[in-house]
């Protein structure tokens, strides 16, 4: 069960076991798979720093994604997220990502996402939520 507490590197610190399930046939984590773990990484921030539920206040889609990988995965193996939050847009949010070996701390992926608030209703993008910017703010970005 993938569990949150803040590190000094980052703002947000997740950790999921690798199960059988993301393991692919060359016998490590799946490409694809760390898109899942961003968004478990990025769930875990947002419950923590806003509060669960804050998803309804502010709804945000991920508008870009990238990844960077450096070293595999493998079964059992428990990698730790660190998460960050790097940049305030007029309607935008950007997050950055570590993905760390636990056992020996070797570097696995970093990635970013470019996270766009929006109203549900309308599925249009909306200008960042004050109550949004006044946590960066808190957390030392500028906002």
């Amino acid at each position: 069960m993938p569990g949150t507490e803040t590190d000094v590197e980052t703002q947000w610190l997740t950790r999921i076991k690798v199960p059988f399930r993301d393991v692919d046939m060359m016998g490590h984590v799946n490409n694809a798979v760390y898109l899942s773990y961003m968004e478990q990484a990025r769930g875990d921030l947002w419950d923590d720093w806003l509060g669960h539920g804050a998803y309804k206040r502010m709804p945000y889609l991920v508008g870009e994604v990238h990844i960077r990988y450096t070293a595999p995965a493998h079964l059992r193996d428990t990698i730790e997220i660190g998460t960050r939050l790097v940049a305030v847009g007029r309607r935008t949010f950007t997050l950055e990502y570590l993905f760390r070996r636990a056992s020996d701390q070797a570097q696995l992926a970093i990635g970013t996402t470019v996270l766009v608030f929006l109203d549900l209703a309308t599925m249009k993008s909306v200008d960042t939520p004050e109550e949004f910017r006044a946590r960066a703010r808190e957390a030392g970005v500028e906002a």
